[in-house]
């Protein structure tokens, strides 16, 4: 039986604090979101999250609750790493653009057009998630349409003939690729990360869940997409007959890109990503975020943030304010985040001033 693996995606959420003592306005990163994501995972029949060994997170392993990090599976990411560097190298210099071998974040001349900034770094993540997926066989976050409109722009701009052979044979790839929907399972809301992390544990040990997980992976083969989708509702209703809580269980439609059956063009470049290796499938995780958000915000999570142990940042000493109506987070579509309005600011701001003052009055009375 073969199990569904996912991609880590970090989900840091910007916050703005006040501290009492000062009014100093402070920002901070908030991991508490990372408890709602697990959701997202379980809807894709993830058995473990996979996590690059290049990633800054691995330092806080040791902070992560037990049961969460018995799931979290480690893989070495330098040969994916030196395939970006080898397959993108004659497109970086012709913008004259510089990967930096500790850091892999790319380097630009002074006044590089921004669009060519944000295109390049996304076809740098792109090539590396691709790579990961093929060579591990996991789930990948990856919006297909914003990847191929990414690498059309770039090759408006390039002249060299290798390195547009380059973009077009990645372009060829991804049209390989098509949209397959599925009902699936989302767990029932629970107020702490620790909850959360406990039904998913329950879940990776119950043969029901691993052969949805299994069934999920059969997607990505055309001659058993059809009974698989068939057997994928027979799972869901099983598992959500489970007693693991008292409330009853949800659906929701889900996306995966999966590879149409139709042969991978054949090239030196894409052999170098793919090695042999069967198509991974492809999860846009746009809208899991968005919804990931949207049910945080709606959680008693948002009231102080979580570092990524689930342990509160310090509260005693810092009036975090509540998430703004307009908050936006980082996107698949390399867009930057938001925090919300001016005018939200503002008024969260002050009505902030306003409980300081009450409270400071009160301690003088």
């Amino acid at each position: 039986m073969k199990k569904s693996e996912i991609l880590y995606e970090p989900l840091p959420i910007g916050r703005i604090g006040v501290k009492k003592s000062t009014e100093e306005v402070i920002a901070a990163k908030d991991f508490s979101c990372f408890a709602e994501m697990i959701e997202e995972y379980i809807g894709f029949g993830a058995v473990n999250i996979v996590m690059p060994s290049s990633a800054p997170e691995i330092e806080s392993l040791t902070q992560m609750p037990l049961l969460l990090r018995e799931r979290i599976k480690i893989i070495d990411d330098s040969e994916e790493i030196e395939t970006v560097s080898r397959v993108l190298f004659n497109i970086r210099k012709e913008f004259n653009a510089k990967l930096n071998e500790d850091s892999n974040f790319l380097k630009f001349p002074k006044n590089t057009d921004r669009a060519i900034i944000e295109n390049l770094d996304q076809l740098h993540i792109d090539v590396k998630k691709l790579a990961l997926g093929f060579n591990h066989s996991i789930q990948i976050g990856f919006d297909v349409n914003n990847s191929i409109n990414s690498l059309r722009e770039i090759r408006k701009k390039v002249s060299n003939p290798i390195s547009r052979l380059t973009l077009a044979q990645l372009e060829g790839l991804l049209n390989q690729y098509k949209n397959i929907e599925f009902d699936a399972l989302i767990i029932p809301k629970k107020d702490t990360p620790r909850e959360l992390i406990s039904i998913f544990d329950k879940l990776i040990n119950d043969a029901k869940y691993l052969q949805y997980s299994d069934t999920i992976t059969q997607l990505s083969i055309p001659e058993k997409r059809e009974s698989a989708l068939v057997d994928l509702r027979s799972f869901s209703r099983n598992i959500s007959s489970k007693k693991y809580v008292q409330t009853s269980w949800d659906y929701v439609t889900k996306l995966l890109t999966v590879w149409s059956g139709v042969p991978v063009p054949d090239s030196k470049t894409i052999a170098t990503i793919i090695k042999g290796k069967e198509l991974p499938q492809l999860v846009n995780l746009e809208n899991a975020k968005q919804r990931a958000l949207e049910m945080w915000k709606n959680s008693n999570l948002t009231t102080i943030p979580l570092t990524r142990s689930g342990e509160p940042i310090d509260s005693e000493n810092i009036h975090w304010l509540p998430p703004l109506g307009s908050m936006k987070i980082r996107s698949e579509g390399n867009k930057p985040f938001s925090l919300g309005t001016v005018g939200e600011l503002v008024k969260a701001l002050k009505d902030v001033q306003i409980e300081l003052d009450d409270n400071d009055t009160k301690n003088k009375a």
